[in-house]
């Protein structure tokens, strides 16, 4: 146990940094291919709980058997996410699939729990081939991948366990799977949700493609809408975080009247037919409001969702008859700026 000691001691330097590069890799790759998740982490076992580790039996070789003293957990949002990840991560490393297990597999069709993905990775040999990662090789990292609920019960389920000693009477930890069962239904629940929801934009993309417009409004139609509209067009973009539209601008246009994205076609028709300006599709649509009715724009649907302007687009209102538009401004203390002094103003993730 000495030698095992000194051994961890030497290393642990060594596997901190390992785990934080494979940290940063598993980020970046998820950015890269817009997969989304709730959080990355990593930490390297404490030297405690490794050398109690390694006094179990079946440990002959412990440097060599154990193979979590780096780790990573990825929490993700769905099942559809995970699987999604676990592909990436298969794709990306080096697996030893001997000591990777999904924990879903080995649970009996009777029974609920701890659900999680485990893998014992490796770098591949292709990023072994580059210098800064040469000091790796050989290394060994478990990573976990669960849902956010998935997370949830097993936190709980390790604390409360904890609190009694690793010892629940019968009733309590009845309940703590009946938890677990509720969870779960939850989690397939959201995955269907999710599906619905990818169906129903591919709906709304497949209607206006045709020309119909006959469509309610909310974020998806509106969005499909939009891009339809403006798909070749160069001035008209995203915001700078990506969002075409978001659920403070669709309220405003339900507050301002629009209840079809017919109405919102006919109007841009009418109204934005000269418009050429440089601007977002939000921005775009909160200036389509102030040209048809601008003060009903900042008494029914403004609801101080933002703080700045662009001065041509002030300029480009009052030249196609919106007269008070400097009353409005100043009455809810509205900046004018340049294009390049743009400020980014964020009211619940809306972006002007």
């Amino acid at each position: 146990m000495k030698d095992i000691e000194q051994w961890y001691d030497k290393n642990k330097a060594l596997y901190e940094q390992f785990s934080q590069e494979i940290e940063e890799i598993i980020t970046k790759i998820l950015k890269s291919k817009d997969i989304p998740y709730q959080s990355v982490c990593h930490r390297v076992k404490e030297k405690e709980s490794y050398l109690n580790k390694c006094k179990y039996e079946k440990y002959t070789d412990p440097v060599n058997q154990i193979t979590d003293i780096s780790g990573i957990r990825i929490i993700a949002y769905t099942n559809q996410d995970v699987a999604s990840i676990c592909k990436i991560l298969q794709d990306e490393f080096c697996v030893d699939k001997g000591n990777s297990e999904n924990k879903a597999d080995i649970l009996e069709t009777d029974k609920v729990g701890y659900l999680s993905v485990h893998y014992i990775l490796q770098l591949s040999s292709k990023r072994l081939e580059l210098s800064e990662y040469k000091l790796y090789e050989g290394l060994k990292c478990e990573v976990q991948v669960r849902t956010l609920l998935q997370h949830a019960w097993a936190e709980i389920e390790h604390d409360r366990n904890y609190k009694f000693a690793g010892v629940l009477p019968k009733e309590i930890k009845r309940r703590f799977y009946l938890i677990a069962g509720v969870l779960e239904m939850m989690d397939h629940e959201f995955d269907k949700l999710s599906e619905d929801i990818d169906e129903y934009a591919k709906s709304m993309k497949k209607a206006v493609s045709k020309g119909d417009y006959d469509l309610d409004i909310d974020s998806k139609s509106v969005e499909q809408y939009l891009l339809r509209k403006f798909e070749n067009v160069d001035n008209i973009e995203p915001c700078p975080g990506g969002e075409i539209v978001t659920e403070i601008v669709v309220e405003e246009l339900v507050r301002f009247g629009y209840k079809k994205v017919q109405e919102i076609e006919d109007d841009i028709n009418y109204y934005l037919s000269v418009y050429e300006e440089n601007d977002t599709y939000i921005g775009l649509l909160r200036t389509l409001m102030m040209l048809k009715d601008c003060e009903k724009y900042f008494d029914e649907a403004y609801n101080n969702n933002w703080g700045n302007i662009e001065k041509t687009c002030v300029k480009f209102l009052k030249e196609h008859g919106v007269k008070n538009i400097d009353k409005y401004l100043y009455e809810h203390q509205i900046s004018q700026v340049e294009e390049e002094e743009m400020i980014e103003y964020v009211y619940d993730e809306d972006i002007e």
